[in-house]
């Protein structure tokens, strides 16, 4: 039996992006509710990657690009030090 193999004309689309899923309905939540993420989520975030190694840097990442436009752009300098935070972890 001959396998033939895929060919992904398009590869950006094969990349995996790990986004924490209690992050990112927690970030849902906060901006119904205020239309913006709580300090309180960034701070958790923060600490499962960098604290506890819970989450991955790199999954981290993903799940702090992904709650992005739950974000006021009031809140943007807090929230690009977390990133900085998780980025260098």
């Amino acid at each position: 039996m001959k396998i033939n193999p895929i060919v992904n004309s398009n590869p950006s689309q094969t990349n995996f992006k790990a986004v924490n899923q209690k992050y990112l309905k927690w970030a849902e939540k906060d901006y119904k509710l205020v239309k913006d993420i709580s300090g309180e989520l960034l701070e958790s975030l923060r600490d499962d990657v960098c604290l506890f190694g819970d989450i991955s840097s790199k999954d981290g990442v993903d799940t702090m690009n992904a709650i992005r436009k739950y974000m006021n752009p009031g809140s943007k300098e807090v929230f690009e030090h977390v990133l900085d935070n998780i980025k260098n972890a």
